[in-house]
């Protein structure tokens, strides 16, 4: 899971995967399909959305192959990690201590601590 959020931790990191997905699905479709890249590029991207239009539709196992991958990725796999990186930054916990904070208080405790051990010796 760690490797997961740090390979999307950004918007621009899942954009470069979408648009990857995108491009790749387009040219295995081109190559598959024999179809122009444009047409695969607008099939690439209604397929990954499951709209579906049905003005291009795979013949091939490999076409159909990349659809079904585009089909489960996008709105299985892509989509929850944008909403869930877009909730995250909107819902943020203000309650917690920054570094600075957290490095303050230890400090302080360290420094009560080292009082404490004065007092009980002396």
């Amino acid at each position: 899971m760690d490797k997961i959020d740090r390979y999307t931790d950004t918007f621009r990191e899942l954009a470069l995967i979408y648009g990857a997905l995108i491009l790749i699905g387009a040219t295995v479709f081109t190559l598959a399909e024999g179809k122009p890249f444009d047409d695969a590029l607008w099939w690439a991207l209604v397929t990954a959305m499951t709209v579906g239009y049905g003005d291009i539709a795979p013949a091939t196992f490999l076409g159909r192959a990349t659809a079904v991958i585009l089909m489960h990725a996008v709105p299985l796999v892509i989509a929850p990690i944008i909403v869930t990186r877009l909730v995250s930054r909107l819902i943020g916990d203000r309650d917690r201590f920054s570094h600075e904070e957290q490095e303050q208080l230890k400090a302080e405790l360290r420094a009560l601590r080292e009082l404490l051990e004065r007092r009980e010796k002396g």
